[in-house]
């Protein structure tokens, strides 16, 4: 058995040890994504023609977020092996999560679209741009656009102070059309853990926003 015993203990070496790459990367990995979305927000609080500059900086972050994903997802695929994604799918859905969100709340802003393979542009280390794509799972990616749905209301309220109601109706058009399509995810809820509350809170978020618009 002493070859067996030996096996075991490689085996779960290399998982504690990808484990604990995985959360201390997580760490930076969200802090860019807040930074993102809180430049995304200060970008729509801006005074018309004055926003180009937190777009920029929402746009950064976000894409340095997604590089430091990018090198994690090909760590785990050189030190894990091929069945990195399966091991350790839970411990990379919280980045993937906040990648996605900062990605889909950019992106409205932006009015643009967003897919589970995220396409960005990063400086290499010889300063030069390259173009690259991180794919998430299916998981993180609903997740990070219900997630989106709350940010949105954020926006919506701050044009509704600013009494702009045509952005603040067109952004919610956007979000209640977002809702509609996740929606239909409830009933997979028994297969995915934690989507039903995070499907009822989104639709209060919308619900309750829709009684702002028509105030």
């Amino acid at each position: 058995m002493n070859n067996e015993i030996e096996e075991i203990h490689k085996s779960v070496k290399t998982f504690s040890n990808a484990r604990k790459f995985v959360f201390d990367e997580n760490q930076e990995i969200v802090k860019q994504c807040r930074e993102s979305i809180n430049a995304s927000l200060a970008a729509n609080a801006s005074l018309p023609g004055s926003e180009s500059d937190q777009l920029k900086k929402s746009k950064e972050k976000a894409f340095k977020a997604a590089y430091l994903l990018k090198k994690v997802q090909n760590r785990l695929k050189t030190d894990y092996g091929k069945s990195w994604r399966q091991d350790m799918n839970e411990f990379l859905f919280h980045s993937e999560q906040e990648v996605v969100e900062a990605f889909a709340l950019m992106n409205i802003l932006n009015e643009r679209g967003t897919t589970r393979e995220l396409s960005f542009k990063i400086k290499d280390s010889t300063y030069e741009t390259k173009k690259s794509t991180v794919k998430v799972s299916d998981r993180a990616y609903i997740f990070g656009l219900l997630d989106c749905i709350g940010e949105l209301k954020r926006i919506i309220l701050d044009l509704q102070n600013r009494h702009d109601s045509d952005s603040a109706n067109k952004i919610f058009e956007q979000m209640h059309g977002l809702f509609t399509k996740l929606e239909v995810f409830t009933e997979y809820s028994n297969s995915i853990s934690n989507l039903k509350p995070k499907i009822d809170s989104a639709r209060h978020i919308v619900n309750d926003t829709s009684k702002l618009i028509q105030k």
